[in-house]
């Protein structure tokens, strides 16, 4: 399967940890890493991006830098006091691995998205674990790519249908979502197959001790991941541990997982779309089953002629399949 994975990468955070499981499956083809500003500023990401592939000995992988801001979200006090360096620009990069002699691709990530969905129609899957900038810019620069796009899987939103879909950014938004909601609602409203993995899900992970000195301690393991997990991962439980394993989890490993082993993942169809009103509300995603709703013997309907196409929901994960398949990938 060709993939591109669209991060908001930090050095070993969940999309790290993702990107570790994609490059490491053979059944995968790589096409190219589009860094998203999100979790952190975007020269931050590429520049983790970049020592990740050199890492792993995967320097031939391109890294085509994004949107370094949201299509409108401007920071305000309340994103400064939270988590995310989305648009903080830095004057300096540091990397605890240190910086990379790799240098990115000139290619915008919008761009390699059309051009490498044009060049492969019907081949290529995005996988996009950040804001949605990247994607939806290249939806609207090229309408046509909509077609030829294999599948989309993205994590992104929570869904209130099910346990779990309170936000984790505002007390109704997910972060990526959160963050530039009018590139999540033009993906979302485009009619693209997509298979969309909310933090409902993603809340059933974690990551577990065991699962990290599995790897760390594995002669076995691809190379450069078990010096990954040994020497940056497994520390961490000196400081973040909670029941023996760490606060996060597998996040957007869950979609990696997906794309290998859909099997391992409980869905259903939903439209979903995505609340761009300035308020409280900013960023919320909203599901529901489309189709007409007859509220009396008087015939009124609710309002919904303009409802998204429905696309497939994940809400439920086999979390034990989701950490075999990740140390088989990784040969651990």
């Amino acid at each position: 399967m060709k993939i591109i994975y669209d991060t908001d990468i930090g050095w070993m955070n969940d999309d790290c940890i993702a990107a570790v499981l994609a490059l490491s499956a053979p059944d995968l083809e790589v096409l190219g890493i589009t860094p998203i500003m999100g979790n952190y500023d975007l020269s931050h990401e590429v520049a983790c991006a970049l020592r990740l592939l050199e890492v792993l000995g995967r320097e031939s992988v391109p890294v085509c830098p994004g949107f370094d801001r949201p299509l409108l979200h401007e920071r305000g006090r309340y994103a400064d006091a939270m988590w995310g360096e989305w648009a903080t620009f830095p004057e300096t990069i540091d990397l605890p691995a240190g910086l990379p002699s790799l240098t990115a691709d000139p290619r915008h990530a919008s761009d390699f998205i059309i051009e490498s969905v044009r060049a492969h129609p019907g081949e290529v899957t995005i996988l996009a674990v950040g804001p949605l900038t990247n994607l939806a810019v290249a939806i609207r620069k090229a309408p046509d790519i909509v077609g030829k796009i294999r599948q989309a899987v993205i994590m992104g939103g929570g869904i209130g249908l099910f346990p779990g879909g309170w936000g984790n950014s505002t007390p109704l938004s997910e972060f990526n979502f959160w963050v530039d909601p009018e590139a999540a609602r033009i993906v979302l409203r485009s009619n693209l197959p997509t298979v969309l993995v909310p933090i409902n899900v993603c809340r059933k992970t974690h990551l577990p001790k065991r699962f990290v000195e599995a790897i760390a301690h594995s002669t076995t393991a691809k190379p450069g991941v078990a010096e990954l997990f040994r020497t940056w991962t497994l520390p961490l439980f000196e400081s973040l541990v909670r029941e023996n394993h760490l606060a996060y989890g597998l996040y957007d490993s869950c979609v990696i997982g997906y794309a290998l082993r859909p099997d391992l993942f409980k869905t259903t169809e939903l439209s979903v779309d995505v609340v761009t009103l300035p308020g409280p509300q900013y960023g919320m995603s909203i599901a529901y089953q489309p189709g007409e709703r007859i509220v009396d013997d008087e015939n009124i309907r609710f309002p919904i002629e303009d409802a998204p196409s429905p696309i497939t929901v994940v809400h439920d994960v086999d979390f034990d399949g989701l950490v075999e398949l990740y140390l088989e990938t990784v040969g651990a």
